[in-house]
């Protein structure tokens, strides 16, 4: 209902061999709290190109009533299952005066094997995340809202990741110094979890600030990753490039 009745919005990339998903796929959506938005999600399971996908259920949400629910989220029953829940969230999208794009590229040095295998013979296959965190201190809520997700290196302990350009509104709603964390896991094939190999929190700034100086292997600049409350190292994360493209804001 409201003025943009019957827009489709778009649609989230596909994530396979998940029954918890957690999408990437932001949706910039402007919108006025005097005006009833409402949002019709539909979930559709992706059988394979020039295949028709097989509709699992729908959820609606009104965009002002969860903007202003406690963490900005609220969630509804997807399908038959009272247990199968779809959370929406929604953020003021700019809140800093940066606009433009940022080019990232990182590569994996020396990652920890957590997949040995049989006769040790087995390599950890890591992909990176890129998280924005989100808070609503009025109620003591945070979270980490995944942004981007990168492909998966088979068998790979220093894997050069494909270079990547997100933006900024997207990333951290304008402001540069907003809190991200990169994690780097093992990719499984959906019959177990993703395991996580290390993490790191940072800010654009920060990531800059490790760009590598001598050439993709510069350990001496490369960002150590752990796991919360270890204080062993689990890799390292070279920074190959970490370039903010700014474009003027519109007057």
């Amino acid at each position: 209902s409201g003025p943009q009745k019957g827009k489709k919005l778009g649609a989230t990339e596909h994530a396979f061999h998940e029954l918890s998903p957690e999408w990437t796929k932001i949706f910039l959506l402007e919108f006025s709290p005097a005006e009833v938005t409402n949002l019709e999600v539909t979930i559709y399971d992706f059988l394979g190109e020039n295949k028709e996908p097989k509709w699992i259920g729908e959820a609606n949400f009104e965009a002002t009533s969860v903007f202003q629910s406690p963490g900005k989220t609220q969630n509804e029953q997807i399908g038959r299952s009272e247990n199968s829940r779809l959370y929406c969230h929604i953020e003021k999208s700019l809140q800093g005066p940066a606009r433009g794009h940022i080019e990232l590229q990182f590569r994996g040095l020396d990652m920890k094997n957590v997949e040995p295998g049989l006769f040790g013979l087995g390599r950890s296959d890591p992909f990176f995340e890129i998280a924005k965190k989100d808070a609503d201190y009025s109620v003591g809520q945070w979270k980490w809202n995944v942004v981007y997700r990168s492909e998966y290196i088979n068998d790979n302990l220093n894997p050069f990741w494909k270079p990547v350009k997100i933006g900024i509104e997207e990333l951290c709603y304008g402001k540069l110094d907003w809190p991200l964390r990169v994690r780097v896991y093992d990719h499984n094939d959906g019959k177990t979890k993703h395991r996580l190999i290390g993490e790191y929190e940072t800010t654009i700034p920060g990531l800059q600030s490790h760009k590598a100086i001598k050439g993709n292997a510069d350990r001496e600049q490369a960002i150590p990753l752990s796991v919360e409350e270890k204080l062993k190292t689990y890799g390292l994360l070279c920074v190959l490039k970490a370039e903010v493209l700014e474009e003027a804001m519109e007057n």
